[in-house]
């Protein structure tokens, strides 16, 4: 049976299919997609995978039972049923009939007068937030405004470009009392709907007969505008494909359009653009509430932001996620936001009847051309929050000019966004979250293994090349294992000046990149690129004090060696990791990790590893006040440095020899050491080497009263700390310059200010240890000159080297909170003098006399 299903008005607003009243017209479109599912020899449950719904929904419809199908839900369903032309018109035009009908009879809703059309979906109830794209659509739509009234809503799928222009068009319906014309021509099916297919659509909906309308486009185009010229009409063309599409059906002067596209259709002569982004958070939460419930938010007001920051506030995602709690009112939201906690199963959880995330993302993929869509999938599956242009050059093996081409399809079809320019100015694009899950979704199920692998191992190669480059311009001390040839040969030479130009920037700009890409390097069994990176990266984390990346690196690439069998990079990965301990103030793990890679280079007969170790391990001994074991260690590995010819090794050990001889009041030994590891820094030239070595000689140089160069020496340092963008370097520095500084008492209040600068550069980053030296300093010369403040300051820092058990630095301390007490006449003076004097009998070091020489 053949049913015809052009619309045409009948009396009170209801519509009628060739003949039959509303009641009948949902079991005539249930026929009609009935045989055209038989035709296709498809059953309900194929055609529901395929249309991205459910297979009751599909009964329902075949029965004419339920809700009447959506505008989008029909274009699915017509693509999934492989309709096109005459018959997809008939089809599409059928649903769209039972759809107004189900809304016109609504008891809540008077019926249109005689001579109006009202074509727009149903204003959606739970409609939140774009107060300042309504605005814009407000001053766009004015029909007193001068000039095209034509505006266009872009943005990505999903976050609700038709809702906000079917809630404009209610909103503003009382603008345009000769009617709202709808018309869906997007890709929500297999082909796009033709424009010559929907002026067909539009004139119909205007009253001419199915027989009488024109062949052509431009005979219907022009068909079109003579019957809306001089009315006060609004057009809304949802989800179109580009300006081939919109610009036939653009009516006379006097109407109004609306535009929905992923597209921004900037060709549109005088178009408006409103570009959509995921909601604010505020607004999420809002709409999860109008949906699941005000009072279900109120009570997990905690839950429901992680619920949406899971949806990436995407208006799509929050809406299926509240619907699904709306179902199932014996759910807390905290359930379902740890549902959509794993990412590997976020999209399935997103998904409730008709309505689904994925089926929204797999239409806008289906129209990417092949290396788009490769470089959509690789792209997805490194994980990173975003990345710069020449990433997908690499990934896709290709010159950088077909690489902008798929970058430009990627942002054409809005499954890519540009994330603006990063420190170093290189334009650099995201993944909405969502997104970002279909693409690695994408890579698993169209991207073979080893081709992944490969893509994977290139584009990292591309970073580590890099990251070199940064290092040998700002750092000194290196712990890759390789020549870096292939490193080098990956380079995009483009962005080498970028780098070496400002390496501190650019690692700061690509420092979460390079956080996830050792993760995903190391998880992929690509142990050697996973230690290199994390190897270049120790360096910088240290640099700027990022000590949790630091540890998290370290440890996926030392678990990585040691599942490839990699010794040699576990002996480099332990010591990392210790090193990195030892900043954490984990002195028992620190010196575990470090005797293992000592013992394992050992084993090996790896003399580089072995120095290196122990260079490492005598400055943690240092720190807990093992002063022998310390200078024994350091001694022997300063031997080994110097034969093996590693310089930047070399002068760090020294300076921390230097460090401990002020300890034990040896200040000639140390100004000796100090002066040497100073001289091989000016002669490698490495600007890190000569901050950390002039800060190292003030320290020594004050020890032995030589103000006036020890003032020169910090000062310097501290420039050079803060030139290469190292703040816990140059907070150090200033901390050392006020120490100098507080031996004059005419410059205690200077002295005063540069502790307070050193301070504030310490609390930017996080840095407790240097905050409690600096409380040491200040209140040692708070005491020493009766100053406010100086028993405060010490009892901070005390409470800092107790909990972390750094004795050297507790005896200080205690000395120091001693003499004040006495000052004072604090009967405690006695009790904390001798504390003091027991520990430095412990240490073996006799106590300095008051003021203290803090280390530094």
């Amino acid at each position: 049976m053949r049913i015809r299903s052009t619309p045409r008005p009948v009396g009170d607003g209801v519509t009628a299919v060739g003949g039959v009243e509303c009641e009948n017209v949902a079991v005539g479109f249930g026929e009609l997609l009935r045989q055209h599912r038989l035709a296709q020899r498809l059953t309900q449950e194929a055609l529901a995978e395929q249309a991205g719904i459910s297979p009751r929904s599909i009964g329902d419809m075949e029965r004419g039972r339920g809700r009447s199908p959506r505008p989008d839900t029909l274009d699915r369903l017509a693509g999934a049923l492989r309709l096109e032309g005459n018959a997809r018109l008939e089809f599409v035009a059928s649903g769209q009939t039972l759809f107004w009908s189900n809304r016109v009879v609504r008891p809540d809703r008077p019926p249109a007068p005689d001579g109006q059309i009202r074509q727009l979906p149903a204003d959606p109830a739970d409609f939140v937030g774009r107060d300042a794209e309504f605005a814009v659509l407000d001053h766009i739509l004015d029909p007193d405004a001068a000039g095209p009234r034509l505006a266009v809503i872009s943005g990505p799928p999903g976050v609700g470009k038709s809702a906000l222009a079917v809630h404009a068009g209610h909103r503003l319906a009382s603008r345009f009392p000769d009617g709202q014309l709808y018309v869906v021509l997007g890709r929500r099916g297999e082909t796009a709907v033709d424009p010559a297919d929907a002026l067909a659509q539009l004139l119909q909906m205007l009253g001419v007969d199915a027989a009488a309308v024109p062949n052509g486009l431009d005979a219907r185009a022009a068909a079109f505008r003579a019957r809306v010229a001089g009315r006060r009409v609004l057009l809304v063309l949802d989800d179109a494909l580009g300006h081939h599409q919109v610009t036939p059906l653009l009516p006379a002067e006097g109407a109004a359009v609306l535009v929905t596209s992923r597209l921004p259709l900037t060709g549109l002569p005088g178009a408006a653009a409103v570009d959509l982004p995921p909601l604010p958070t505020s607004a999420a939460i809002e709409l999860l509430g109008k949906v699941a419930g005000t009072q279900r938010v109120q009570l997990e007001p905690e839950s429901a932001a992680e619920l949406v920051a899971a949806c990436g506030n995407l208006p799509l995602a929050v809406r299926i996620a509240a619907a699904r709690l709306a179902a199932r009112p014996d759910w807390q939201i905290g359930r379902l936001a740890e549902r959509l906690a794993d990412e590997r199963r976020r999209l399935d959880e997103l998904r409730h009847g008709d309505l689904a995330v994925r089926p929204t993302l797999q239409m806008a993929h289906r129209q990417l051309t092949p290396p788009a869509a490769r470089a959509f999938a690789l792209l997805g599956a490194l994980g990173v929050r975003s990345f710069p242009e020449w990433v997908v050059a690499s990934l896709l093996d290709t010159s950088p000019a077909e690489a902008a081409a798929v970058l430009d399809e990627l942002l054409d079809a809005r499954l890519l966004e540009p994330a603006g320019p990063d420190r170093v100015h290189q334009p650099r694009y995201r993944y909405h979250e969502m997104t970002r899950l279909f693409a690695r979704e994408c890579r698993e199920a169209e991207i073979p293994d080893a081709v992944w692998t490969s893509a994977l191992r290139r584009v990292a190669r591309g970073w580590l090349g890099l990251l070199r480059h940064a290092g040998a311009h700002a750092c000194c001390e290196r712990l890759y294992l390789d020549g870096g040839a292939e490193a080098e040969a990956a380079v995009d030479p483009r962005t080498v000046d970028i780098v070496t130009g400002h390496p501190v920037d650019w690692f700061e700009a690509e420092r979460d990149c390079l956080a996830v890409l050792i993760a995903t390097t190391a998880a992929a069994g690509l142990a050697g690129v996973a230690r290199d990176l994390a190897g270049g990266c120790a360096e910088f984390f240290q640099l700027r004090g990022y000590y949790d990346d630091w540890h998290r690196t370290m440890r996926a690439a030392l678990d990585a060696c040691r599942a490839a069998g990699d010794d040699h990079g576990v002996v480099a990965m332990l010591r990392g990791l210790g090193s990195c301990l030892v900043e954490l103030d984990d002195w028992a793990a620190a010196e575990a990790a470090l005797r293992e890679s000592w013992q394992l280079a050992e084993r090996l007969a790896d003399p580089v590893g072995t120095a290196l170790a122990r260079k490492e391990l005598g400055f943690r001994y240092s720190l807990t006040g093992h002063l022998d074991e310390a200078v024994t260690e350091l001694h022997v590995a300063a031997g080994s440095l110097r034969r093996l010819g590693l310089a930047g090794a070399l002068v760090i050990t020294l300076g921390n020899l230097s460090f401990l001889l002020r300890q034990r009041g040896e200040g000639e030994g140390a100004v000796r050491h100090s002066t040497e590891a100073a001289e091989l820094a000016e002669q490698a030239g490495d600007p890190y080497l000569i901050g950390q070595t002039s800060r190292g000689l003030a320290g020594a140089l004050r020890a032995v009263g030589r103000l006036a160069e020890a003032e020169l020496a910090a000062r310097r340092s501290a420039t050079l700390f803060e030139r290469i963008g190292d703040l816990i370097g140059a907070a150090q520095s200033l901390r050392v310059l006020g120490e100098v500084l507080a031996e004059d008492p005419a410059r205690a209040a200077e002295a005063e200010r540069t502790y307070a600068a050193a301070r504030k550069m310490f609390a930017s980053r996080g840095y407790d240890w240097g905050l409690a030296l600096t409380e040491l300093s200040h209140g040692e010369l708070a005491v020493r000159y009766g100053l406010d403040g100086g028993p405060e300051r010490l009892h901070r820092a005390l409470l800092f080297w107790s909990e972390n058990e750094v004795p050297v630095l507790r005896a200080r301390t205690l000395l120091a909170l001693a003499v004040a007490a006495e000052r004072s006449r604090d009967p405690a003076a006695e009790r904390l003098l001798a504390e003091a004097h027991t520990l430095y009998r412990t240490l073996g070091i006799s106590p300095p006399r008051f003021p203290l020489q803090v280390a530094t």
